[in-house]
């Protein structure tokens, strides 16, 4: 089991203005509340927010969570029609 980064917790319940402008795997998988291995299965597939890729680490930009949040399409959240 991976160690948390520190005060990756602390990300939790923040609106996305309050976030930092470059996040980690972890951080956004706290922020998001989905699996590390989801943010990695998203980029292998090229879906979801897209990272940078920065030497062997990922980051993704806050501008970059913005602009993928307002593509999405809520009902296929929700299951609304």
């Amino acid at each position: 089991m991976s160690k948390k980064p520190e005060g990756s917790d602390s990300l939790f319940g923040r609106q996305l203005a309050d976030l930092p402008d470059l996040l980690t795997v972890e951080e956004l998988s706290t922020w998001m509340q989905i699996p590390v291995s989801t943010l990695y299965q998203w980029n292998f597939k090229e879906v979801g927010p897209t990272p940078l890729k920065l030497g062997k680490h990922l980051r993704y930009p806050k501008a970059e969570l913005e602009r993928w949040l307002a593509t999405l399409d809520r009902r296929e959240w929700t299951g609304s029609n």
